[in-house]
């Protein structure tokens, strides 16, 4: 059932890609704490070849100063330090956690992924699907957004019929990168790999918190030569979603 590869990401992999899905954002949520910190990233990523960045920085009830205005603040002044020591391109949206505070982030306007249309990153606790979500989906899809689940692989209560049930309803997928190389555990691993097989995601990001994870997990994933193709695909997607 699933293809495990024996490949290694090619070294060129990420060259000229857009990640859409990191807490670079310095100060504000989990992630990187500092500006140091998040410049020394982004240098590293450079060297990757990484062009383009999407920060989304926690909007959730353990955040209650995360609102579109004050994050667009933090934003702009990490933006203009970063203009002046790397070459990626910078942009803001936010993950939404859909707890109480969601629908008061619809109200003020969601911080999307796309620049010109309406895809909003969301996610749910990892250990139960609460009761309200779908009520708070339908009302904010009846407005035209589009739903992106991030990490749909991490969730420990989501099933098969969870992944095909969220498809039909029109979610798109959001993989985590680390994901497919055990950094979240093994059903993570047995999810992602099904689900990148059975060409269910449609954007990969990092959801970088820090360096030190990215280089320890990054060289432990393997891929088939299919998978490796299905994941430049959705670097592909990503870049579509910043332009």
């Amino acid at each position: 059932m699933f293809d495990w590869g024996k490949h290694k990401l090619p070294d060129d992999f990420f060259r000229g890609s857009c990640d859409v899905h990191c807490h670079l954002l310095p100060g504000v949520d989990d992630g990187f704490a500092t500006a140091e910190k998040s410049l020394q990233a982004l240098k590293k990523l450079e060297e990757r070849g990484v062009e383009k960045m999407i920060l989304t920085p926690h909007f959730m009830k353990d955040y209650p100063l995360n609102d579109r205005t004050n994050i667009t603040s933090e934003f702009e002044t990490f933006k203009a330090v970063a203009e002046k020591s790397c070459k990626i391109e910078l942009r803001l949206a936010a993950e939404y956690m859909l707890d109480a505070r969601f629908m008061d982030h619809y109200k003020e306007g969601f911080l999307t992924l796309s620049k010109t249309g309406k895809q909003v990153l969301c996610e749910t606790s990892y250990m139960m699907y609460e009761p309200g979500i779908s009520e708070m989906l339908y009302d904010v899809m009846c407005d035209d957004y589009n739903i992106v689940i991030a990490h749909p692989e991490r969730y420990e209560y989501a099933v098969r019929d969870n992944y095909f049930r969220w498809r039909d309803k029109g979610f798109y997928f959001q993989l985590n990168l680390l994901s497919l190389s055990g950094a979240y555990g093994k059903a993570a691993v047995v999810k992602s790999h099904y689900l990148l097989k059975e060409g269910m995601y449609d954007y990969v990001g990092s959801d970088m918190h820090g360096l030190e994870n990215f280089k320890r997990f990054l060289p432990h994933i393997r891929l088939s030569k299919k998978n490796i193709d299905r994941l430049g695909l959705l670097l592909e997607n990503n870049k579509k979603l910043f332009d």
